[in-house]
């Protein structure tokens, strides 16, 4: 091995890192390390000495990676490309003699997904693991299915510190959590600065000016180092959001700068070409101008940039989050998280003593670390990966961090309306969820799904076509999809094109955001009301109407971004459609169906005096094409209440209190029924489902108990009680407790703000007496809310044992003077 890797902390591990991941019983190893510890460089090269076959390793970025790929290949005296390369989108350095691969992320769910097996990698690395990328978590849970075929693979989770304890117990085996090495770093002290009413531009100048102090003291331990090496070591490091930060500071910076060629300012972002980004990699001579490198969080992990010293940070990172207006994720500026700044201050002392300026008060609040990406991105592109990999139910993958049931839903209804995904329903009601030809197709593209359906469906003229796309650059394919940005915000909006399109590529892409023209919307309005399938209005304005040079409404459209409103929302993009095209599109899509629904229904209804209205109607969702009046039946009673139930809840119901209870029971004893004590008529599980979808499922309990047409709170009791089976529930979860003096009482249950379950029970103190510990119900103590006898509260406890040698005490005191004729002693019980 290189005799550079023996001056790397984690050197004197190696050998046990490797023997710990070979001797692990789940054939996972988690490593933390802390900074300039050296795991991203001498790790994989000391696996290529332990194990005989390849390895894979994942770098979050393609910068990250193929610097990684360069570094390691120079340690071992070969260019690229020969034991270590890298694989990127469309860029790749792999010869036949590669055993090490440094690749992103998307490619390893791309090779899992050609070969579940991955027959001939022999190690998996996962570095920089912290950053909770969406692939990462979804490669994992992948990789912990293949492992489960093979017996020979391993995988090492690297990461800085992070909480490693949960990892470790969901890459366990047999209850007993994966191996965990913590590895120290070597850090230099970084000096902390808060200035937040400094600009950027401003915080780099001031920087600049008062930094050549350090030339000036020969003791100082930059000054020693600069003087003994051909490098320099005063570069400025500057964190900023995104690109448009980026530009923004990089020209206030040259206005003020322009006679000082010293000065050299340099981009580091995903958006700038990879070869001028590995320049900024190599060291800079100390007769070189001094730089200041304007970057993004590219540089924060995983990539030491060569003589910084001086970091500024704005404290402010772009995190991809869901867009609800758009229907797909977008970039959002948010603060950073402590540890994010803890990483982004230890680039300043890598190389010698640093100094870190904070734009943010001190005392400012941040959140410790950001959310993992899998709980606050789009998920449309991680459930087509799931359905492609056989696993289109939530349930199906075993998830570190389990994704938002709503938001999986929410993604797997638009993919079905995008016909990358067929529903199917067996005999038993039981759904799976098949990937379609064009799905198989649009994740070969790699764009998000939408846009893939948009790419696909379109023509020349409007969009590249994958065999070019396929060829292109990423900096092409950045053009491209920009273009297809900008084609969304209305470019090609007008009837006209409309007409000359004939399918429009934009509404195969956004087929849950055709809209058509609400009835009452008068011709020179200043707006129109539009009708979505969803259910949702929005309105078009006029003066977007004149940007894309029509005169009047379209009657259709396809509005690609509307925001959510609290009412209407607000068309902000559309693309107009012919009557053809709408046709055309609702003639695949619309369906014909019964719908029974109460007419006149309010809040309060009680359900004796409503008539039913019965249609047959056409429709895409919440659009009607057309409907037909049908002569109801006594049945359409029952199925337009269930119906109403499934689409509001159960507060649609008319419940009482004994409803309420039986719900409330129901729900404690699921979740505090002990396993070893479960009846073996009542699966618990089963039962929190039916629980969890009684709305949803009305048809199955509600509707053999409505009689006629007419429902009441006995109905709905006694369908309840039938259907979650009340007859365990009572026996487990009584609604009178016999209390061990004898004495029988009402138990309530009481919901707290955490959502938890207590039983309580009211009870003057003397009748509690001859009680000497909490009566318990399914394990959990009952609340005692002790009375004097006036029925005046005195005391609420779930601890009786140390109440009566504690606080009742001086109680006692107190009530044997006030009612001096009663009996005082708790041991006594009162007949």
């Amino acid at each position: 091995m290189n005799p550079e890797l023996s001056n790397l902390p984690i050197y004197p591990y190696l050998d046990q890192i490797c023997d710990t991941l070979k001797s692990s019983e789940s054939r996972f190893l988690v490593l933390t390390a802390e900074t300039a510890a050296g795991k991203s460089t001498a790790v994989p090269l000391a696996l290529l000495e332990h194990f005989d076959g390849k390895i894979l390793m994942l770098e979050p970025r393609r910068l990250a990676a193929s610097a990684i790929a360069d570094r390691l290949s120079d340690l071992l005296g070969e260019e690229t490309g020969g034991t270590v390369g890298y694989r990127l989108h469309l860029d790749s350095k792999v010869s036949a003699r590669t055993r090490l691969e440094v690749i992103t992320e998307a490619i390893l769910t791309r090779r899992l997904q050609v070969d579940p097996l991955l027959e001939d990698v022999n190690v998996i690395v996962l570095d920089e693991f912290h950053e909770r990328s969406i692939h990462s978590d979804l490669a994992l849970a992948f990789l912990k299915e293949t492992m489960q075929l093979r017996d020979d693979l391993f995988v090492i989770v690297m990461s800085a510190t992070i909480n490693y304890r949960s990892i470790a117990e969901y890459l366990g085996c047999k209850e007993k959590p994966a191996p965990v090495m913590q590895i120290p770093g070597r850090q230099f002290p970084v000096e902390i600065e808060y200035k937040p009413n400094l600009s950027v531009a401003d915080a780099i100048l001031e920087e600049l000016k008062t930094n050549d102090s350090y030339k000036k003291n020969p003791q100082n331990e930059r000054f020693i180092l600069e003087k003994n090496s051909k490098f320099r070591s005063d570069t400025i490091l500057c964190f900023l959001p995104g690109i448009y930060e980026i530009r923004k500071t990089k020209a206030e910076l040259e206005e003020k700068l322009t006679s000082d060629s010293s000065i050299e300012i340099l981009i580091l972002h995903s958006s700038v070409p990879l070869g001028e980004q590995r320049k900024i990699l190599r060291p800079c001579s100390v007769d070189s101008p001094r730089r200041v490198i304007l970057s993004s969080a590219i540089a924060e992990t995983s990539l030491t940039v060569p003589g910084v010293t001086i970091v500024v940070d704005s404290g402010l990172c772009r995190v991809n989050k869901m867009n609800v207006a758009l229907g797909m994720e977008h970039l959002v500026t948010e603060n950073e998280s402590l540890f994010s700044a803890e990483q982004r201050a230890g680039r300043a002392g890598r190389v010698a003593a640093g100094k870190c300026v904070r734009l943010w008060g001190e005392h400012d609040v941040r959140l410790e670390q950001n959310q993992p990406e899998i709980l606050r991105a789009d998920l449309t592109g991680l459930v087509l990966e799931c359905a492609e990999w056989g696993a289109g139910e939530i349930e199906k993958l075993d998830w570190l961090t389990r994704p938002n049931e709503s938001a999986w839903n929410a993604a797997k209804f638009l993919l079905e309306n995008l016909d990358c995904l067929e529903i199917h329903e067996d005999s038993l009601g039981i759904k799976s969820t098949r990937i379609t030809e064009k799905g198989k197709a649009v994740l070969k593209l790699g764009l998000h799904p939408r846009f893939a359906c948009v790419a696909l469906a379109g023509g020349a003229e409007s969009v590249l076509p994958f065999s070019e796309y396929a060829k292109a650059s990423p900096e092409r394919q950045k053009i491209f999809l920009n273009d297809l940005k900008r084609r969304l915000k209305g470019l090609n909006a007008s009837q006209e094109c409309a007409e000359k399109a004939g399918k429009s590529p934009v509404l195969s892409g956004f087929p849950d955001r055709i809209a058509r023209i609400s009835p009452e919307t008068q011709a020179n309005a200043d707006r129109a009301e539009y009708q979505f399938p969803s259910g949702r209005k929005a309105w078009l304005s006029r003066e977007l109407l004149s940007q894309a040079r029509l005169s009047s409404f379209p009657i259709w459209l396809v509005a690609p971004e509307v925001d959510a409103g609290e009412r209407t929302g607000k068309i902000y993009s559309f693309e107009a459609l012919s009557e053809n095209q709408a046709e055309e599109f609702l003639k695949n899509h619309a369906k014909s169906e019964i719908r029974t629904e109460f007419v006149g229904l309010t809040n309060g209804s009680d359900f004796k005096n409503l008539s039913i209205q019965k249609k047959e109607v056409l429709a895409y969702g919440a659009i009607i094409i057309k409907e037909k009046k049908l002569p109801p039946s006594e049945e359409d009673f029952a199925l337009a209440l269930c119906d109403l139930v499934g689409k509001k809840g159960l507060d649609s119901l008319p419940l009482d209190s004994k409803i309420s209870d039986f719900l409330l029971r129901t729900e404690f004893y699921i979740k505090n029924q002990p396993e070893n004590e479960r009846s073996e008529l009542v699966s618990d599980s089963e039962l929190q489902k039916k629980f969890n979808s009684l709305a949803k499922n009305a048809k199955e309990w509600l509707r053999p108990f409505v009689k006629s047409q007419k429902i009441n709170a006995q109905d709905i009791y006694d369908a309840l009680y039938w259907y979650l089976d009340g007859a365990e529930i009572d026996s487990k979860v009584p609604l009178q407790l016999t209390l061990a003096n004898g004495r029988k009482r009402k138990i309530k249950y009481e919901k707290k703000a955490d959502g938890k379950i207590q039983p309580a029970l009211e009870i003057i103190i003397q009748q509690i007496f001859g009680c000497f510990e909490t009566p318990k119900i399914l394990g959990t103590p009952v609340l005692l809310k002790l009375l004097s006898p006036a029925s005046r509260p005195l005391q609420i406890t779930d601890d009786l044992e140390h109440f009566w040698t504690g606080a009742w005490i001086e109680i006692c005191k107190e009530m044997k003077g006030r009612y001096p004729k009663h009996n005082w002693d708790y041991r006594i019980c009162e007949e």
